[in-house]
Parts: C-alpha cells; structure tokens; sequence
C-alpha cells in the first residue's frame, strides 16, 4: 500500500529512503552566495518512492570554487505532477528560501544558516499558479529584501506577489497587482524583473498562449502598482537592476 500523503500543504511520500536515482532533465538550479560559494538543488528520482514523483536534493561548495558536498535529499515532500517548477535564492541572513511545485500550488522551505544546516517543514507558500502559466520568479532588491512573483490562481489576466523585507519577519501576505484591462488574457510567470533607478519595480510578462507582453510598475518604491500597460514583444528593459525568469 503507497504510504502517500496529499494535503493542501505539501504532498509527502514516507516510503521513499532517500535514494538519489535518475535525475529529472533540466532541473538543476544554482544559487550564488554572498560568501562566493554556489548552492545547487535539483530534483532526483526515487526507485523507492511510491507514487513515482522527483524529490529536492541540495549540495553546497565546501569553499569558493571548490569541491561540491554530497547530494542530500530536502524532505519527503513531492514535486510535481504536471509541474515541476522549482527556484531558490538567497535571504538576508544567508538562508536559502527554496520553492517548489507540488499538486498545483507551491511549497516552502528555508534553510537556515545558523540551524546547523537543516531545513524547515514544508508548508504550502499561497501561490498556485494556473498548469502551463509558469512557476514562481524570485527576485532579490537592492536592499536584500525579496519578492516572489506568479501568475494568478485561476489566470484571468493577474499576477501575485509575495514580499520579504527581512529573513527575520518572514514572508508578507499574499497580494493581487491587478487585471489587465482586456479580457481573455492569461499571464505567465514574468518574463523579466528589474528595479529601476528610482527604486521602483518593472515587471514585464508574456501571454502564455501568444506572442503579446505586458509591463507594470510600482507607483512608488515598496508601494502599490499602477496600470497593466500592452507593449511589444520585443520591446527592451528599461534599464536597472533586472533578473530574468527562472
């Protein structure tokens, strides 16, 4: 009998032993650190598993440009099916904050420096992005504060975000930036994001099922957003600090 559990948390499979299989295509995402190592997750099959879903392994640089440390499994906590999104960037303590896809939302989980490299309970992070919209970006300011950005819950044309000032108080409430002003537009996960000189922030998303873009600003730096604007496809950053999507 498959000891599996799905919850609208996270979804775990405890017969798994933690066996590092086969590795799922494309799944390996690098995350650099303020002391110059590089952290890197990936997700892994497992001939234990029950359910036939990929797990989270992590593995660090013992030093900058040095030899990686041993693969070791996150938790019990399934990826996937459908989507097998995954990002992790970097806090302002120096832990990792990992998101994962499982069962059409995603979970979290943080690493914290100073617990003796363990990782938290995964727990469902609010974001559930609709299939074949894309996966959660992750976005570091200049302030080392942090934003999480996805396509709406049920499309519509909305995007979500979530804002860390600090590893210290957590992750804010989950918040809306608005529908565009046209109906029957689905957004992807944002295409690109960057702050702009002022401190502002511009987000720029395509359409998952055409080859349209649309941009937003913040009003104000740390506020709320102005209007969903139509621009072109090809149309060029504005300039600033910009990451692109995961």
């Amino acid at each position: 009998m498959a000891v599996a559990r799905t919850t609208a948390a996270c979804s775990t499979d405890t017969r798994a032993t933690g066996v590092a299989g086969s590795p799922v295509a494309g799944s390996l995402v690098s995350v650099a650190r303020a002391d110059g190592r590089i952290a890197q997750l990936q997700l892994f099959y497992d001939p234990t598993a029950t359910g036939g879903l990929p797990f989270v392994w992590h593995r660090e640089q013992n030093g900058p440009g040095g030899a990686y440390g041993a693969w070791q499994r996150v938790s019990a906590a399934t990826v996937g099916p459908k989507s097998y999104a995954m990002t992790a960037i970097e806090n302002s303590a120096g832990g990792l904050e990992l998101l994962f896809s499982t069962y059409g939302s995603f979970c979290h989980s943080v690493r914290d420096a100073a617990a003796a490299g363990g990782w938290s309970t995964p727990a469902d992070f609010g974001l559930a992005p609709t299939p074949y919209h894309g996966g959660v970006v992750l976005f570091k300011e200049q302030d080392g504060s942090i934003d999480a950005f996805a396509s709406g819950a049920y499309g519509g044309g909305s995007m979500e975000l979530r804002h860390q000032q600090d590893a210290g108080t957590g992750w804010g409430p989950k918040q809306s930036m608005g529908l565009v002003p046209e109906a029957g537009v689905g957004l992807s996960q944002p295409s690109t994001v960057e702050q702009l000189p002022d401190g502002r922030l511009h987000v720029a998303a395509r359409e998952w099922n055409r080859d349209r873009t649309w941009e937003i600003r913040q009003s104000a730096p740390g506020g709320g957003w102005g209007p969903w604007r139509l621009t072109t496809p090809a149309a060029a950053p504005t300039g600033g600090t910009t990451a692109a999507a995961r």
